[in-house]
């Protein structure tokens, strides 16, 4: 039986148990005691930002399983795939770690800022490489009709 979330079969499974595992996180958050009041993340407030990553992961998970068949490569899936949620994870950990810095990061708010600008541009390339491969697989299956 396939699975949406066997991995090997589809790598977009990924985004789906990303999401999930994000999902968890935000629901432990007020158990740690994170506060999210009074912070913005590109002019949105933070505690509506981690609600809108992991549905934006889920409209990804969804986007491949409609478009599946539209695909040009495994390969360049993958790519994306990998890109997306190590991005994603990435700008998830260095927020925190502007929310709640330890002694040596405290001061270094302009650091912090440049790479969640890094991390933003990778993230917006992945996405990129997503339709890249369904413009592929589109041209590629005109040319074999």
């Amino acid at each position: 039986m396939k699975s949406i979330l066997n991995v090997k079969e589809s790598p977009y499974g990924l985004l789906f148990l990303t999401a999930l595992i994000m999902l968890a996180a935000v629901a432990a958050a007020p158990a740690a005691s994170i506060d999210f009041q009074d912070k913005m993340m590109f002019s949105i407030p933070l505690s509506t930002m981690i609600w809108i990553i992991p549905l934006l992961l889920t409209c990804f998970g969804m986007l491949y399983f409609l478009t599946r068949k539209l695909l040009y490569s495994v390969v360049i899936t993958w790519v994306h795939v990998l890109i997306t949620v190590i991005t994603t994870l990435l700008i998830a950990v260095v927020t925190y770690v502007g929310i709640a810095p330890s002694a040596d990061i405290s001061g270094q708010h302009e650091l912090i800022g440049n790479v969640i600008y890094v991390l933003t541009l990778l993230f917006i390339f992945g996405q990129l490489v997503y339709l890249t491969n369904v413009l592929l697989g589109v041209f590629a299956n005109r040319g074999r009709q």
